[in-house]
């Protein structure tokens, strides 16, 4: 009985034993399905796809595509155009396409992806993957020279500072900074900005701008010499009235040197000196007259007749830019032509705005073969004279303004023409009215036979024959520098 009991008992005991071990092999079965196919579940979800618990600079990408998690993620934000800010506040816009321009956001994305599937999905699971990238973008240096350079940054060119005149004195009128600038400069300072991801710049802030040669600054010195300048005087005279010159006008003659030393500008004081003697010289030209019987009449121009106001222009011009470097006032004449004792003026009291004649002169009518001698108007002398022999050309007495140059008693006249005839004989009164040998003098060898038309066929030489009592009348009475008229 104990015998079968005993094998009874095993028998029932490893009943018991089989069911728990069935179910165990059915759990493991299960268990091991389950991971079976959520490998297969898992592996299939994350195929293309970024595995669990990660992270790309601190942005959830799990589960994402590249492409969807792409999207998080903006390019550097590169805008349309790199905009130059010029010296003068204007833009100059460069399309950012021109300069080659390029980001790598997409690529690095592209390795974290390639390097986080790699792993199996599930080791993500309980593990956080953190993955940083900072994108960086670049440009095409050799489109960034080009472009630079054919760029338009403008065109106007620098202009000095310089001293102007405004409102009774000298300022400084400010420089003016223009477009002329180093290209290479601002190139290099361009590269530098877009380096750090900088789109917009001033040009200034490079030192590309070439600076005017001329500041205010360097020209403080020189205005005070200018407006102390601007007060000097020089006045000329002109008998009857005087140019004055002063301020602006005067300063307009000057340089400055690099030493700030004003000296005159030669042409600027030549070209001041010609329009006076536009203005003023009467010498050589025609002159309306009232003529004692042929009532008014216009005196023409001769060789022989050296009459009226000739300034020597070189010479007032060294005199001119002498006075303007002693800076200081002044009053002169200007300076006239000379031959010799021969200075080209007029008589100083006669002169006037429109005439150089007056009232004080000799006049000779050449047809009438009569000389007046006007003083203040009134006659004081009147008489026959024999003129140059019409016959010849070169003994015919020329009309023309004369003048009494000089005066000489006992007076060799000896000479030749060039219809080879010689002279030489004696007058007691020469009176000198020409720089060629032309006078008003006796003829003691006529008597008393003067006018009438004696100088048709037995004239003078060309000067003046009167008798002994009128050339020393003339010697005694007509002052030196009178105007003699001579007309037919």
């Amino acid at each position: 009985m104990a015998t079968k009991t005993t094998h009874e008992n095993i028998k029932t005991k490893s009943k018991k034993l089989v069911f728990p071990l069935i179910l165990l092999i059915c759990i493991l079965v299960l268990v091991i399905a389950f991971i079976v196919t959520a490998l297969l579940v898992g592996n299939s979800k994350y195929k293309n796809k970024f595995n669990p618990n990660t992270f790309i600079n601190d942005i959830n990408v799990s589960g994402q595509t590249l492409e969807e998690a792409s999207s998080f993620f903006e390019t550097v934000n590169i805008p349309t155009y790199f905009t130059i800010t010029k010296h003068d506040g204007e833009n100059v816009e460069i399309p950012v396409e021109q300069l080659g321009f390029k980001s790598d956001t997409a690529k690095k994305i592209k390795d974290i992806f390639t390097k986080n599937n790699k792993e199996k999905w599930y080791k993500s699971i309980w593990d956080e993957n953190h993955y940083t990238f900072k994108s960086d973008v670049t440009y095409d240096p050799e489109k960034v020279v080009s472009v630079m350079k054919n760029t338009d940054f403008g065109k106007e060119k620098n202009k000095n500072a310089e001293i102007v005149f405004d409102n009774n004195k000298y300022i400084i009128k400010d420089a003016v900074q223009g477009d002329q600038l180093k290209i290479d400069i601002l190139t290099k300072y361009v590269k530098e900005q877009l380096d750090k991801g900088v789109f917009q710049i001033n040009a200034v802030d490079s030192g590309c701008y070439i600076e005017p040669k001329i500041k205010a600054d360097d020209l403080k010195a020189t205005l005070d010499k200018y407006n102390k300048m601007c007060n000097v005087k020089i006045v000329y005279d002109f008998n009857y009235t005087t140019e004055t010159l002063t301020g602006e006008q005067l300063m307009n003659m000057l340089k400055i040197s690099k030493n700030n030393k004003i000296t005159a500008d030669r042409d600027k004081v030549a070209a001041y000196v010609e329009k006076l003697a536009e203005k003023y010289d009467t010498y050589n030209t025609e002159r309306k007259f009232k003529a004692t019987l042929q009532g008014n009449i216009t005196i023409p121009t001769s060789s022989d007749a050296k009459y009226g106001w000739w300034i020597y222009q070189d010479e007032t011009c060294d005199q001119l830019i002498d006075l303007i470097e002693k800076g200081k006032n002044a009053k002169v004449e200007p300076i006239y032509y000379n031959d010799g004792n021969y200075v080209f003026t007029g008589r100083k009291e006669a002169r006037s705005e429109n005439d150089d004649i007056g009232n004080t002169y000799i006049e000779i009518d050449l047809s009438n073969q009569t000389l007046w001698y006007y003083e203040n108007g009134k006659k004081l002398w009147e008489c026959g004279i024999v003129s140059g022999q019409t016959t010849s050309a070169v003994r015919t007495t020329l009309p023309g303004v004369y003048k009494l140059w000089d005066k000489q008693t006992n007076f060799r006249m000896k000479a030749s023409n060039a219809d080879g005839e010689r002279w030489d004989t004696t007058c007691a009164y020469w009176n000198n009215v020409s720089i060629c040998g032309i006078g008003l003098h006796d003829s003691q060898w006529r008597g008393n036979y003067v006018g009438g038309e004696i100088y048709k066929y037995n004239g003078s030489h060309g000067c003046i024959n009167m008798t002994l009592e009128s050339a020393r009348f003339i010697y005694n009475n007509v002052p030196y520098d009178t105007p003699v008229v001579m007309y037919y």
